[in-house]
């Protein structure tokens, strides 16, 4: 308990000492007339997908950026060559855990891929013991293979964590250049837990489940990472937020979460677009 309580007022000490600095002040303007400048971080581009339309959406709704996660090889090249015609959309290539027993252990189309001008990140990657479509040996040899080339090639690294904080945190802390830098995608892990990551350099990114109804956790969480370490995305097509929850995600939605954090944390929306967009134009090199 007392371990917990150290952990909350820590972070609680470094978000009040970061609103202090930015100067921030409760939302006062119409968000429709904001000038929007949105990041989403993490999406999925699935065959049928039409990503003009997808990438007209998500501009009429101020979102400017927005990098699609790798899952395995194949994909992976087939997406880059989906999205080379349009410069608001970025990568990262990477085995996700869920293709972990499919892949091979061969790296050198992804060390080929890094190299491409999209190419942002290594990811998606991480441990999944939720489903467990793979055995935790196979997801841990093949996360740590994954890390080690985010290394080599000097990218950051997106990182999906379901059930496996323990395994993933070891991993990290082992294997992870500090230097290169890691994202916690579509964060769902306690306090504590965040404050591990955060303390190990990490980042940590909220998607559409921070507007649910029963996410007051996760809000609470949310509301105690450092500014400096908040990225947002929608991992769409899937978890829409409120009021699009159940239906199909996309990009231009993000600005619905960032609205939710904004009120959460008593943040003017547009500053907090500027915060968000600026760690992930900063954690991506973009």
């Amino acid at each position: 308990m007392a371990d917990k309580f150290e952990a909350i007022q820590k972070l609680y000490c470094l978000q009040y000492a970061r609103r202090s600095v930015y100067n921030l002040k409760a939302k006062t303007k119409d968000n429709n007339t904001a000038k929007m400048d949105i990041f989403d971080t993490h999406f999925h581009l699935l065959p049928e997908d039409d990503l003009s339309s997808i990438v007209r959406n998500a501009a009429a709704a101020g979102v400017t950026r927005m990098l699609v996660a790798g899952t395995e090889s194949q994909y992976t090249e087939t997406m880059l060559r989906r999205i080379s015609d349009y410069p608001e959309v970025f990568a990262a290539i990477g085995v996700h855990p869920h293709e972990a027993q499919k892949f091979d252990g061969d790296l050198t189309p992804f060390r080929r891929m890094s190299g491409h001008t999209k190419v942002k990140a290594i990811g998606e990657i991480g441990l999944d013991f939720y489903y467990e479509y793979a055995s935790h040996e196979v997801q841990i040899r093949v996360f740590n293979q994954f890390l080690e080339l985010a290394n080599e090639v000097e990218r950051p690294v997106i990182i999906h964590c379901r059930d496996a904080f323990d395994a993933c945190y070891d991993c990290l802390k082992t294997s992870i250049d500090r230097d290169a830098g890691f994202v916690i995608h579509c964060y769902t892990g306690t306090l504590d837990w965040a404050k591990r990551f955060i303390e190990l350099g990490g980042y940590l990114s909220f998607t559409g489940i921070l507007t649910f109804k029963n996410s007051d956790e996760i809000r609470d969480v949310m509301g105690l990472v450092p500014l400096d370490r908040l990225m947002f995305e929608t991992d769409s097509p899937y978890l829409a937020p409120v009021p699009f929850r159940g239906k199909r995600n996309e990009p231009a939605f993000t600005k619905y979460i960032v609205e939710r954090a904004a009120e959460e944390l008593s943040i003017d929306y547009e500053k907090l677009i500027d915060i968000s967009t600026t760690n992930a134009r900063r954690f991506f090199k973009i």
